[in-house]
């Protein structure tokens, strides 16, 4: 799976940054989103299950099952599809905005690849917000599962907020939506960074605990930075500092996140 987006990615990216996707190519705009949800999925599946909160759980946990993930990405297609709906339609809890039919056709005024980002985002959220093997007995041992969900959910917000820091102000600036207010961050109102906090952490409550191995860290960590710095040119193409600095934390953050919880 990682084959076929790193490949699309790097067509899109080509495309993107010199002359423009051809309208032929609209299509492979969405497309993208759909590649990204899949191979954010991909990477949970490689990952194993954390049963427990002992060491001999943590040697006996098994990968997450393809049924239980398609459940969850599922309900984050939906969570994230109706709320966009609500979005467009009464202007909360994101702000007065709407799309155009550059990333899909509309369903209700949201284009059907939205969830499939949501998907991406969150699941890429989860990845780089859970424990590498050798941190997590450790870390079994101090934490209930319960402040285990909670905590990983404020990651994985953190994450999606320094994401999204980047992403929508791109996106509005090349019309793939458009804000009413002019306001907020490049015309980004701050609730929508807000909203994007509070939702990813709830929608991350549906994916299992995980326990990473450094390959599948390393490869989380990449898929991640390989979003922000795509976005963090194109922000750079259009002049947008706010992103082009976000992109600079995001990309050190996450590098930082990756040796901190791999080292020996």
């Amino acid at each position: 799976m990682g084959w076929l987006f790193w490949i699309w990615y790097s067509i899109g990216a080509v495309l993107l940054l010199t002359v423009g996707v051809p309208k032929v190519l609209d299509f492979s705009n969405g497309l993208f989103l759909v590649f990204y949800a899949l191979y954010a999925l991909y990477l949970i599946h490689r990952a194993e299950l954390f049963n427990g909160m002992s060491d001999q759980s943590v040697s006996n946990a098994t990968r997450p099952l393809w049924s239980r993930l398609i459940v969850s990405g599922v309900i984050i297609w939906f969570g994230g599809m109706a709320l966009e709906w609500l979005g467009v339609h009464s202007g909360w809890p994101f702000g007065e905005y709407e799309y155009t039919s550059v990333l899909g056709a509309l369903i209700y005024g949201v284009p059907w690849t939205l969830g499939f980002a949501w998907i991406g985002v969150v699941a890429g959220g989860v990845l780089l917000s859970s424990s590498s093997k050798h941190q997590s007995a450790y870390k079994s041992a101090i934490s209930s599962k319960g402040s285990y969900q909670l905590l990983r959910a404020c990651k994985v917000g953190i994450w999606i907020i320094l994401l999204d820091l980047v992403l929508d102000p791109v996106a509005h600036a090349r019309g793939f939506w458009h804000w009413a207010e002019t306001g907020g961050f490049y015309g980004v109102p701050w609730s929508n960074f807000v909203a994007w906090f509070v939702v990813g952490g709830l929608l991350s409550m549906v994916l299992p605990r995980l326990i990473l191995t450094v390959r599948i860290l390393r490869h989380a960590t990449f898929l991640y930075q390989g979003m922000l710095l795509l976005f963090g040119l194109l922000a750079w193409q259009a002049g947008i500092g706010g992103s082009m600095i976000a992109t600079l934390i995001g990309i050190v953050l996450a590098e930082g996140n990756y040796r901190y919880d791999t080292r020996r």
